[in-house]
């Protein structure tokens, strides 16, 4: 019997559910992106598909991407939770994902919040399952320019998109809300609740009172709207919205307070949290930001279209070509020298099409003690700011060395704001040890606005040449709180919060009740370091290892003689700095 072409095409008048169900096939696609731009319709989908799936003998594996830092480590995290094993890399997780049975889905849910790991899961992790393993990503947005564009995943990859169906009228939606919870206090917590991203029993009692957040916490769970997720409960989005919506047109003071009382708690939570729940608490803070300018920083709002991966050395000619048709001959030269010498450190954006749009040149902390970026001014002059205190007491820092777009050059624009997502991914994989970013500009003023409220400062006396054009350098210095410190201040400023400062780090100087007291640079570092822990005991082998550096040979006592020095500096505030017996020293209020 002959075989017809149309019998290898896919069914476009399929149900959803078939699509789904395709995948379990041996000759079905690898991954299915699952469309659903309402958010509510993919539910019931879901219902079936997993009911039909394990009926047939396979293992649904359910990754909520709400709760995973979208890094490496927090997927590797996130998967050896679930599988109940500790999981330490790639092959690992892939093989332990393998093995739960003949059939394994991996489905990841509200895929859209983990863009920034697009890329590594496409590029590693999904090639690495075994091929009887299918995957189904699950977003309101979509797919990705990557998926689409790449030819290798043409036969693999099907995308299924549900229909919106009609919304609910917001008034119906508000009415049967509020007569599923008559009760006051329910919708005193769902107004305050409508501002945050999650809710917790800590959250509850920090925004309406802590007497009865349990029992509130509870009662709210019980809520059709309501999801009871791993970290906490979550408002269905429609209606959060309708509630907040309502709550700033009726009162924007209580709204504005509510999310006041959402940053000191989550500011609290930050210095308390362990490296691996941290991402929860920094995702928090990122939600209640509003500014624009900040929220488009973090979240791009163009970038879909465009998928950032590591350079191949087949790439090498396109990023030469793309500066050279932006910049002079010497910073050709010099991206020739940093692909020479760390070819790694180079990402490329190709857009929709697969074309190399643009790429960026980013250099790890781990690179900066190369002897070969004394060849480059740039670099150069990044290394001397960096080593200032000595190579073994300097601060955790990345190199944004250039980002290019082929039609822009360094100009804003989607590709680079693609670039600036992958970005963010290594802050949040190196945090929170990182504290610096350098990056160079041959233009600096549309640049003014944006670096301001983000905390780049202009670096004057590293500016420098490469031919005939200047290029200037600017630094992001997160502070001693690291890259969630820095999100967290960027929120204070937005709500208007103004906190006392007890360092002026401009001026070098301790400010205490109004008065200012000049500091050496070893009180300044070592009062940093201080601060940044506020309320823990620092012990001194840290003080020693953070202030004078790996190097120092002296004994621990230089630490006791500098604070003697800041407690007689501070004459009656002098408590502050607490000594722990046999350990080292707290700061407290």
């Amino acid at each position: 019997m002959t075989r017809r072409i149309r019998d290898l095409l896919p069914d476009s008048d399929q149900s959803d559910i078939a699509k789904l169900m395709h995948c379990l096939d041996d000759d079905g696609p690898v991954v299915v992106w699952l469309c659903d731009p309402a958010g509510a319709g993919k539910s019931e989908l879901l219902s079936e598909f997993t009911a039909n799936a394990q009926a047939g003998g396979t293992t649904i594996c359910k990754v909520d991407c709400r709760t995973v830092e979208p890094t490496v480590s927090g997927l590797l995290k996130a998967l050896g939770n679930l599988l109940d094993k500790p999981v330490e890399n790639l092959d690992q997780a892939a093989d332990l994902v393998s093995a739960q049975a003949s059939r394994v889905v991996v489905a990841f849910e509200n895929y859209e919040v983990f863009r920034l790991a697009d890329s590594w899961l496409r590029r590693d992790f999904i090639p690495a399952l075994s091929d009887t393993t299918r995957v189904l990503l699950i977003s309101r947005e979509p797919p990705t320019a990557g998926w689409v564009s790449a030819v290798k995943w043409r036969d693999y990859f099907q995308t299924v998109s549900i229909q919106a169906s009609e919304e609910e009228d917001p008034d119906d939606l508000m009415r049967r809300c509020l007569d599923e919870a008559p009760q006051q206090d329910i919708r005193e917590a769902l107004n305050a609740a409508s501002v945050v991203r999650r809710i917790t029993k800590p959250m509850i009692a920090a925004l309406i009172g802590g007497d009865s957040a349990g029992s509130i916490y509870d009662r709210l769970s019980a809520l059709s709207f309501v999801e009871t997720r791993q970290d906490g409960l979550a408002i269905n989005d429609s209606v959060r919205r309708l509630f907040a919506e309502r709550l700033q047109a009726a009162d924007v003071e209580r709204y504005r307070q509510y999310q006041k009382s959402a940053w000191k708690l989550l500011r609290q939570q930050l210095k308390d949290s362990s490296r691996a729940d941290l991402w929860r608490c920094t995702a928090d803070i990122i939600y209640l930001i509003e500014n624009p300018v900040i929220r488009e920083a973090f979240f791009p709002s163009e970038t879909a279209r465009f998928s950032v991966e590591p350079a191949v050395a087949a790439d090498r000619q396109d990023i030469l070509d793309i500066t050279a048709a932006h910049e002079p001959q010497a910073a050709v030269d010099a991206m020739r020298l940093w692909w020479q010498h760390l070819p790694t450190a180079f990402h490329v954006i190709r857009d929709s099409t697969g074309a190399i749009a643009g790429y960026s040149c980013v250099a790890l902390p781990g690179d900066l003690d190369a002897d070969w970026m004394q060849l480059d001014p740039v670099a150069r002059n990044w290394q001397h700011h960096v080593n200032q205190k000595g190579r073994s007491a300097r601060p955790p820092s990345l190199f944004l060395r250039r980002w290019m777009s082929r039609d822009d050059g360094e100009a804003a624009c989607a590709v680079q704001a693609a670039a600036w997502v992958d970005v963010k991914r290594t802050y949040l994989e190196l945090r929170p040890e990182l504290r610096r970013v350098y990056l160079t500009l041959q233009d600096i003023a549309p640049y003014g606005a944006v670096a301001t409220q983000l905390g780049f400062a202009v670096l004057e006396d590293l500016a420098t040449n490469l031919g005939d054009s200047p290029y200037y350098s600017a630094m992001l210095d997160f502070g001693p709180g690291s890259v969630d410190g820095w999100i967290c201040n960027l929120l204070a400023a937005e709500l208007g919060i103004v906190e006392e400062q007890l360092l002026d780090a401009g001026a070098r100087e301790l400010v205490v009740d109004g008065t200012r007291i000049p500091l050496t640079p070893l009180e300044f570092n070592l009062v940093s370091l201080l601060e940044a822990r506020r309320g823990e005991a620092v012990p001194r082998s840290e003080i020693l290892q953070q202030v004078w550096g790996h190097s120092y040979e002296g004994g621990s006592n230089v630490v006791d003689a500098v604070v003697r020095g800041l407690r007689k500096k501070c004459g009656e505030a002098a408590g502050m700095f607490a000594t722990v017996r046999g350990v080292g020293y707290r700061l407290r209020d």
